[in-house]
């Protein structure tokens, strides 16, 4: 099965809002949720960033895979994640995907499928035009160390290159541009403090296969 990976995160407007999700016209800022056993959560970042595309032989990226700013966390994660499949190693996956989860068990299979090719991914950067969180879900869980955002993104065709070099660049094939569409990340925190992907899918688009591929 080929590797549908996403790539460098983009956060071009950060929009707290479910009708930025749903196509409302109307966008207004989520509700705070609290709990006793977790701080406040803060609000949604409105600055914009953008990550560059992960570059084959570098060193892996900082992550900021700590507190309560699901967004800040996530895009780190991302960043993390295209640094991976530009540089192949299952054994770095459990670093931000939860052992046993599913996100951790596509991550892996990619990785090796890039490995056994002799390819890596050549990034593009995705844009993400709106986040909502923490949960989605009416009667969620409150805030502890389980935690879903909806974003909404997009991204241009990706190459999947050979890591053998010659005159002229050549690429395996292409992965398929992601038109704007909704992908919901659960996330967990583990006993180290620290938040990993668990699962990845697209509620709202069911011809696309659930996939952290989508996202990274």
């Amino acid at each position: 099965m080929q590797p549908t990976p996403r790539r460098a995160l983009r956060l071009t407007a950060v929009v707290a809002s479910a009708c930025a999700l749903t196509g409302c016209a109307a966008l207004t800022s989520a509700p705070a949720v609290t709990a006793t056993s977790a701080p406040p959560i803060q609000a949604a970042p409105t600055s914009t960033f953008v990550q560059t595309p992960a570059v084959p032989n570098t060193s892996a990226p900082g992550l900021s895979n700590t507190g309560t700013n699901l967004p800040v966390v996530v895009a780190s994660l991302i960043k993390y994640g295209q640094w991976l499949i530009a540089n192949p190693d299952p054994s770095k996956v459990t670093t931000i995907a939860a052992p046993g989860c599913s996100a951790a068990n596509q991550l892996i299979a990619e990785t090796q499928s890039l490995i056994d090719q002799g390819a890596y991914v050549t990034t593009s950067t995705p844009t993400v035009t709106a986040v909502r969180w923490p949960s989605p879900s009416a009667g969620a869980a409150p805030f502890g160390d389980r935690a879903s955002l909806d974003i909404r993104v997009s991204r241009p065709a990706e190459a999947i290159t050979p890591r053998k070099t010659g005159k002229q660049t050549e690429v395996l094939s292409y992965l398929p541009e992601l038109k704007s569409t909704t992908v919901r990340i659960s996330l967990v925190r583990g006993s180290d403090k620290k938040w990993r992907f668990c699962d990845v899918s697209t509620p709202l688009d069911g011809a696309r296969g659930d996939s952290i591929a989508t996202l990274l």
